[in-house]
């Protein structure tokens, strides 16, 4: 599964770009995606990444179906899209 689509909806969501330097893409497995989001002004973070069961039911979603898939995701509820996970503190390793 591709997950580039999360960091055009964070970017989208956020305002932040690679060519503003304020936001980074970091390599990692299906099961590793995650998003943390940051206020740099109060360092309040929050880090998404996709549910189980929303991984599950969209991993191999053929690219003719990916627009209708699309369109069935913009119409599931935040929980079923996104689960919170722990956010590290700041310099720790995940």
């Amino acid at each position: 599964m591709h997950f580039s689509c999360i960091a055009d909806g964070a970017a989208a969501a956020t305002g932040a770009s690679l060519g503003k330097l304020n936001i980074s893409l970091v390599a990692a497995s299906d099961a590793g995606i995650e998003t943390t989001y940051q206020r740099r002004w109060t360092g309040q973070a929050m880090t998404l990444r996709p549910s189980a069961a929303f991984h599950a039911r969209f991993r191999d979603v053929p690219r003719a179906q990916l627009a209708a898939a699309s369109q069935e995701v913009l119409s599931l509820p935040d929980g079923e899209v996104f689960e919170e996970v722990p956010t590290p503190p700041a310099g720790a390793p995940r």
